[in-house]
């Protein structure tokens, strides 16, 4: 009977450690020299969190595609992507196609603020859809963009991450493109569409959150 329970005991234990032994962790994000370029691009000075925010974007150039309503609340590499899914979203062309599952362009800035905060409640913070991303900004004018802006088409159909500062007078942005097939750079963003600047909210709420945290009045 003492062997049975100790048996038994064994077993409970192995069924409750099994699941967390296949439990792995996240992959890393991907590294590329386009990535690494964009890195290379940004200000020494630029705020931590900004900075997360474009590397985060960059690590993802050419390796998501654009998937009609793809969203993720994954801090880092989601494990979903490029799987096939069918597009259950309204309003595409695309609706009813199973395709690898990728992000849409508001998802894709989502995912960028979520990854950088390491907070899945920060995509929601960075507002949800292109129109209320558009809403958790302030409006900036062009000139004063900064890397981690947000920059928006003219009719907020799609948006994207101001990804460095203005080489020879354009302005590179991050975006995941439908027309482009998924993550790229676009190296000038007026001549990608892109018509007005929006600085989030979020980088204010998080940096308030922080200094809370600490302490600091």
């Amino acid at each position: 009977m003492k062997v049975r329970r100790v048996l038994s005991v064994l077993l409970l234990a192995a069924g409750m450690l099994l699941p967390g032994a296949l439990c792995r962790p996240a992959p890393a994000l991907p590294d590329s020299p386009a990535a690494r370029a964009i890195r290379a691009a940004l200000p020494a000075e630029l705020d931590p969190l900004r900075r997360r925010v474009v590397e985060a974007g960059a690590a993802l150039l050419g390796r998501v595609d654009y998937f009609w309503g793809g969203k993720s609340e994954a801090v880092g590499w989601d494990r979903r992507w490029g799987t096939a899914t069918v597009v259950d979203a309204p309003g595409s062309s695309t609706t009813g196609q199973c395709l690898p599952f990728g992000l849409d362009c508001s998802g894709f800035v989502s995912w960028c603020a979520v990854t950088a905060a390491e907070d899945p409640a920060a995509g929601a913070v960075m507002g949800s859809g292109v129109s209320g991303q558009w809403a958790a900004c302030t409006p900036v004018d062009w000139e004063q963009a900064q890397p981690g802006d947000l920059a928006f088409f003219p009719d907020l159909s799609h948006v994207g991450v101001v990804a460095g500062p203005p080489a020879e007078g354009a302005l590179p942005v991050l975006h995941c493109s439908s027309s482009l097939g998924g993550v790229v750079c676009s190296p000038d963003a007026a001549a990608a569409g892109f018509t007005a600047i929006g600085r989030p909210e979020f980088y204010s709420f998080y940096k308030n959150a922080i200094e809370s945290d600490k302490g600091i009045d």
